[in-house]
């Protein structure tokens, strides 16, 4: 086996720009796995560890009936959530804390230019440190909207630069609705475009530009620690649904959302490593048209071989070898290449929205992208290697 592996190195060292045509198929698509399983399994561990830092025992109402998707129908209906179902969440068993906010369009002015907006109303009592946890607030510059406060905003860090032509400020004063309020905080970069847009300001002062003293857009409810937030959940929906008389409501918890948050992550990250498997079978079918052309160009040197000696399985195994040292090669420089541009593209989008993307590396990731470019490899190989074996020795020496 040591003899070999040394023709077999020596003869791949000869036709160096072959060898490294026939490795190019192996690495694309082993980089390409390799970066996709690496950056899915990363997105999925930051979405989860997001939702931890937030705490799983939270529960979101959304107007709007249930559909057979499993999405609320809000969007296609004239459902109200309002202070009184709030009311109704509040008396049931296992729920902790409840709050209502608004969530609406408006009109928003600074100076004489005009522009549109995210408005959110949000609570401002002892409520409110949790909402902000739920949303991922952190402020950035200013302050924070504090419970004397009315007519003060703070807005996301997209939205200073994105809502005028001229960047916001903290103490700018803006016009929301005819309102006028004054800027007194900036939030840190979360990442979700729309949380990054959004103008939120006291829920009172929320219901009074939208003329609305009773209706809520969106019912956020943290069941207490000893209670089993899919049980609460259960309670919370047959109140509502006692108290409206229809289920006309959706009710979800944080463990749902992440659920299916991640359901919808491994599809993508399955369909990307599918569309990535078609390069490696096209690098696969690579080797296999290459080492079927070595096999005419050593016709002779086979020949050779076995008028010396060599047997049928040695000449199959040189060349079965041949196969497996391409696709092992490939699938080593394929997983360096694949995690090291994974980690890249994780700190550049990181750095773009405003978030710590983290890389996943597990053993079983590096064993089975080498053990999977082998096996394509030697797959590959399968048929020129039964044919190089099969030459008969004479007309092998003869061959021109």
């Amino acid at each position: 086996m040591s003899e070999l592996l040394k023709i077999i190195i020596r003869n791949l060292s000869y036709q160096k720009l072959r060898t490294a045509l026939t490795l190019l198929g192996i690495v694309i698509g082993i980089a390409a796995i390799v970066s996709m399983i690496s950056l899915g399994s990363g997105l999925q561990s930051s979405v989860e560890e997001q939702f931890e830092q937030m705490g799983t025992d939270k529960i979101i109402i959304t107007p709007g009936a249930p559909t057979s998707a499993g999405f609320s129908g809000a969007a296609f209906g004239t459902e109200k959530l309002t202070e009184d179902d709030v009311d109704v969440v509040k008396r049931v068993r296992g729920v902790d804390t409840v709050f209502g906010i608004i969530g609406r369009t408006a009109s928003l002015a600074l100076g004489k230019e005009e522009s549109y907006g995210m408005i959110y109303g949000m609570p401002v009592d002892e409520t409110k440190e949790l909402y902000e946890k739920m949303q991922g607030y952190e402020i950035e510059e200013g302050r924070d909207i504090e419970s004397n406060d009315k007519y003060s905003v703070i807005i996301g860090n997209l939205a200073k630069s994105k809502l005028f032509d001229k960047e916001l400020k903290v103490r700018d004063r803006l016009k929301i609705n005819g309102k006028t309020f004054k800027i007194v905080g900036i939030l840190k970069k979360i990442g979700n475009p729309m949380d990054d847009m959004s103008v939120i300001v006291p829920i009172d002062a929320a219901k009074e530009i939208f003329n609305n003293t009773n209706e809520v857009s969106m019912i956020f409810v943290d069941a207490k620690d000893d209670a089993n937030v899919d049980e609460v959940a259960d309670n919370i929906k047959d109140e509502l649904k006692d108290y409206r008389g229809v289920e006309d409501f959706k009710v979800q918890s944080f463990g749902d959302i992440l659920e299916t948050a991640t359901k919808i992550l491994s599809l993508i990250n399955y369909l990307f490593i599918g569309i990535a498997a078609i390069s490696l079978v096209v690098g696969g079918i690579g080797i296999m048209n290459i080492m079927l052309m070595t096999v005419m160009e050593r016709t002779k040197e086979i020949g050779v071989m076995k008028a010396t000696g060599a047997t049928n399985k040695t000449v199959l195994i040189l060349f079965l070898g041949e196969a497996a040292v391409v696709g092992l090669v490939g699938g080593l420089i394929g997983f360096l290449l694949g995690f090291g541009g994974s980690v890249i593209t994780a700190n550049i989008i990181g750095s773009m929205v405003g978030i710590t993307m983290k890389i996943v590396f597990s053993p079983a990731i590096f064993l089975g992208s080498i053990g999977f470019s082998v096996i394509v490899g030697v797959v590959s190989g399968v048929y020129p290697a039964m044919r190089a074996s099969k030459l008969d020795p004479v007309e092998a020496l003869r061959y021109e």
